[in-house]
Formats: structure tokens, sequence, C-alpha cells
């Protein structure tokens, strides 16, 4: 039987992605941050429960949204 990531613990990693999002605009072009974001994004998903998928995309999904497709930086209240 696989071990899951808890959805707490999956909300970490997320956390850690949004926190190093000023680093992949420094380092990465424009035209490959939302593959290199969907590559991260997809390995926690795979980490994940079936059941928490959803709760945790949508998570995933509002970053892109809020970084205009990361056409823009994450505000600092984001």
């Amino acid at each position: 039987m696989p071990t899951y990531l808890t959805p707490s613990e999956a909300n970490v990693l997320v956390d850690a992605i949004q926190a190093s999002l000023p680093g992949m605009y420094a380092t990465i072009a424009p035209s490959d941050r939302q593959e290199a974001f969907a590559a991260e994004a997809n390995a926690i998903l795979e980490l994940v429960e079936p059941q928490h998928h959803m709760a945790l995309f949508e998570r995933l999904e509002s970053i892109v949204l809020l970084t205009g497709g990361f056409e823009r930086p994450l505000a600092a209240n984001g």
C-alpha cells in the first residue's frame, strides 16, 4: 500500500514553491515558467492521495491565476 503525504505536508511543499517564485523569475525564461511550475506541481500531486487532489490543485491554480500565468510576480500579500 503506498504511503502518501498528508494534506498539511503537501501544503508545506506548495508554500515552498510559492516562496521560490522570485528565484524562478530570476533564473527561468518567461516562456518556460509555466512548464517548470507544472513539473513541480505534478510531482506534489503524485505524492498526495487522490481524494485530496482537488483541494491541492485549487491551491496551485490560485498561484497561477495570481501571477497571470507567471507573466507578473506574485504580490507580496498574495
